[in-house]
């Protein structure tokens, strides 16, 4: 295949290069401003495109198997694709079992690995409930505490541990700061980051319990949830993980951060962290119009937080984009009541086009090397992928993704491939639009089979635009060559 004449993002380079890019056995072969057709050779034209690196969503929640009422790995990495993203990590936590040891992975494997769309990869969890089958060798006694227990089962075939210090999961409980120094060390021997929910767990009870006592009976509002896990939440709960961590904060991992100092601390102590979109298009006043759509954990705070968050992500502080794609159904999001609504937001479609509109394209808050290393290079890795994903450059993956600066995109809950449709962007008009990705030089979405126009017939996931089979998406582990 020949991708001709597109303007391509290097790593590392300051513009864009018009060139072409060919591809051979799945990987990038070369790329030159020169490079003539060869007999055969499938050629796809990119004159007036950006030719970017697939975007790698390092914290989505596909819940598959068991809450396949909100999403599943087919339409989960139909909207990745749809949206630019080629590879996903999923969360251990939002599928039963939760993947807490070997056989649960085994499990999960067998339910999705015939019908991924995208390249992925896996996290590990551990558990409150059950760190010390975590922690423990198969045997060993309560007094040995080196290690040897599920984490160490698991970490040949994932690529970090989650847990949480605050958690309304029954079967993926919060761990304790004495369990979480504990899981931090273990990981450290086995060479995976932790990645930590990190709001303070007594300070979101007791702020929880205040603001609904304070409420009384009358109807609770959006600000009380918002007061609930302010920004205190986040701040102390990267304080004491960064403290907890002591000589192994590299280890440590800091997921969607929704709040800037506590980025900066995580940064400083040697840490490193994510943000969301919503954190960077939104901010608690939302709330009067968005509602329960905006509804995440952590929660976004005060607009003013999200210029300071931009400023993080592009000087580096914050080290890439995720998602926590979260969706549910229409029934769990529009309870009624902002306790009980669903917390979670269908973002993997949303994210990297949000981001090319307001960082590269229209406000232009990046630098293209900035952008190129916040969606795909530094998750890259961050999570073992680095030898095959995460930048365009020979040897690697063919994973791309062609762009339209002068077109635009209004995001529509109706039009995403998820299974959950209610969404904070509704309506948002972006600058740029995605007109194909491809994983390892198969295309998997084409805006132009959305409408017919690009002669795909029926598409093989019966999803609109996308052309690849269900299943062709690669299960990746840390070190991937």
């Amino acid at each position: 295949m020949l991708i001709r004449g597109g303007l391509i993002a290097l790593p590392g380079q300051s513009d864009l290069r018009r060139a072409s890019v060919r591809v051979r056995d799945e990987r990038v072969a070369e790329i030159s401003e020169s490079l003539a057709p060869e007999a055969g050779e499938e050629i796809v034209e990119a004159e007036g495109l950006l030719v970017l690196p697939g975007a790698i969503d390092p914290h989505v929640h596909f819940d598959e198997p068991g809450f396949t009422s909100r999403e599943d790995f087919l339409h989960g990495s139909a909207e990745a694709a749809r949206g630019g993203v080629t590879t996903v990590i999923d969360m251990p936590c939002t599928s039963l079992p939760p993947v807490l040891d070997a056989a649960a992975l085994d499990n999960k494997l067998a339910h999705v690995s015939k019908s991924a769309l995208v390249d992925f990869a896996l996290y590990g969890g551990v558990s409150g409930h059950r760190i010390e089958e975590s922690l423990r060798r198969p045997g060993a006694s309560a007094r040995d505490s080196d290690g040897g227990g599920a984490m160490a089962e698991l970490a040949p075939r994932v690529v970090g541990f989650k847990c949480y210090f605050v958690s309304g999961m029954e079967s993926f409980t919060r761990v304790t700061h004495e369990g979480f120094a504990r899981v931090v060390a273990e990981a450290e021997r086995l060479g995976r980051p932790v990645l930590l929910h990190a709001e303070d767990f007594d300070y979101v009870t007791a702020a929880t319990a205040r603001v609904k006592a304070a409420r009384g009976s009358a109807r609770p509002e959006w600000s009380d949830y918002a007061d609930s896990r302010p920004e205190a939440a986040e701040l102390a709960a990267v304080a004491a993980a960064t403290g907890l961590a002591r000589s192994r904060e590299s280890t440590l991992h800091i997921v969607h951060v929704g709040t800037a100092a506590a980025a900066e601390i995580a940064h400083r102590a040697g840490a490193t962290c994510e943000t969301c979109a919503h954190y960077l298009a939104f901010g608690r006043e939302d709330f009067a119009e968005k509602g329960a759509a905006l509804k995440t954990a952590p929660v976004v705070k005060g607009l003013s937080e999200r210029e300071l968050l931009w400023r993080l992500l592009a000087d580096g502080s914050i080290d890439f984009l995720a998602s926590d794609h979260a969706p549910c159904t229409l029934e769990e999001k529009e309870t009624g009541d902002p306790w009980t609504a669903y917390g979670g937001i269908p973002g993997v479609g949303t994210g990297f086009p949000f981001l090319i509109s307001e960082g590269l394209l229209g406000r232009r808050r990046m630098t293209l090397a900035r952008f190129l290393d916040a969606t795909s290079g530094a998750a890259a890795r961050r999570y073992g992928l680095a030898g095959r994903k995460g930048s365009l450059e020979p040897g690697k993956d063919a994973d791309f993704v062609l762009v339209d600066p002068d077109a635009s995109t209004r995001v529509m809950g109706s039009r995403l491939l998820s299974k959950g449709r209610v969404t904070p962007f509704e309506g948002m008009e972006l600058r740029g639009a995605i007109a194909s990705s491809y994983v390892r030089g198969k295309r998997v979405y084409d805006s132009r089979a959305v409408d017919g126009r690009g002669g795909a017939g029926r598409s093989p996931a019966g999803l609109p635009g996308i052309v690849a089979e269900p299943g062709s998406g690669r299960f990746l582990t840390w070190g991937y060559l």
